[in-house]
């Protein structure tokens, strides 16, 4: 009997803890044009929850293994023996199981001297941050970007990359806990509540609003007139007024999914983008927080209710690879 090997699905929408199930499957079949990846680790995103809760439901099609990213190995379908060469598992199916299968012309090599936390957790906001402001928005050095959201992973990318461009980013935080750590990251200014009416004199030229309603409408009222204003998220659950945004206001809108560039993206763009921000890895110039705990597949309830807590500093992480002897729970990267 061929060995088997575990992996996370779903096949109803609901409460990931209550609707994931661990499953025992042989190493898959691979199909011309297809790589075999053996995960090493894969964080858990918010935006890999939204499809388990069924937000997606009319374009995803039942059972589904969840994770949109993640590191691994390639090996030799052949044996399942090692080729030592590491590999984005991005463009494939879920990365939250042993063997993921990647399309060659969309193949992510990893760079020897990227290791494996970084290179598990380069694609979702990394990426998506990179293309806001590289193809999306046409800022220059010294416009200002208004962003909320202000306790967001992607609140400290931007302010990274922001300050390499020169361009100034202001930061809307909810808590003053975040604010150090956004100023030492690279933003201009970190705007509390009760200064929000400050963002009205900085002439903004953009915006980016992770949270909808009427926190992004509030964003979107200190952008200059013919300025650009792009949702990102949705942390309150209700959209943004576009009508106000648009016709009121004079922005130039747009919805931002990451998706849907990727679908579009040439394969020399969709490399070079992740070439680029390896560069600014192995340069410093862009950090990423190390995995807060590391935890095996058949724990992922644990993992998940530790992923839900708040102010985890860093990403949960999930590993097929059998847990350590004596382990108990998630276990930090070491």
């Amino acid at each position: 009997m061929p060995p088997l090997f575990p992996r996370l699905s779903f096949s109803r929408f609901g409460d990931p803890t209550q609707v994931l199930e661990l499953q025992q499957m042989s190493r898959p079949l691979l199909r011309l044009g297809q790589r075999l990846l053996q995960m090493r680790y894969a964080p858990i995103n918010p935006s890999d929850l939204i499809p388990i809760h069924g937000q997606y439901a009319h374009r995803i099609a039942l059972p589904q293994v969840p994770g949109y990213e993640g590191v691994g190995i390639i090996v030799n379908p052949q044996n399942g023996h090692s080729t030592g060469r590491r590999a984005l598992a991005v463009a494939g199916n879920g990365s939250w199981q042993t063997f993921v299968t990647l399309p060659e012309d969309r193949v992510i090599w990893v760079p020897d001297d990227i290791d494996d936390a970084g290179a598990a957790q380069i694609y979702i906001n990394p990426l998506t941050c990179w293309v806001l402001l590289t193809q999306w928005l046409p800022l220059n050095a010294g416009d200002v970007l208004l962003l909320n959201g202000g306790g967001s992973a992607v609140s400290l990318l931007l302010a990274q990359l922001t300050a390499l461009r020169g361009i100034r980013l202001a930061v809307v935080a909810r808590n003053a806990a975040h604010r150090q750590a956004l100023l030492a990251a690279g933003a201009w200014r970190v705007i509390e509540a009760p200064q929000l009416v400050e963002m009205t004199n900085f002439g903004a030229r953009a915006a980016i609003d992770c949270i909808g309603g009427e926190d992004g409408l509030q964003l979107a009222r200190a952008v200059r007139s013919g300025g650009d204003f792009v949702a990102l998220g949705l942390l309150s659950g209700r959209q943004v007024d576009w009508r106000r945004v648009v016709d009121e206001l004079k922005l130039r809108a747009s919805l931002f999914h990451l998706r849907k560039w990727n679908a579009q993206a040439a394969p020399a763009q969709w490399q070079m983008a992740f070439y680029q921000l390896f560069q600014l890895l192995r340069r410093g110039q862009l950090a990423l927080r190390p995995p807060a705990a590391i935890y095996p597949l058949h724990q992922y309830a644990a993992a998940l209710q530790h992923a839900a807590q708040p102010g985890v500093s860093g990403k949960i992480f999930l590993t097929p690879a059998p847990p350590e002897a004596g382990a108990a729970g998630g276990r930090p990267p070491g």
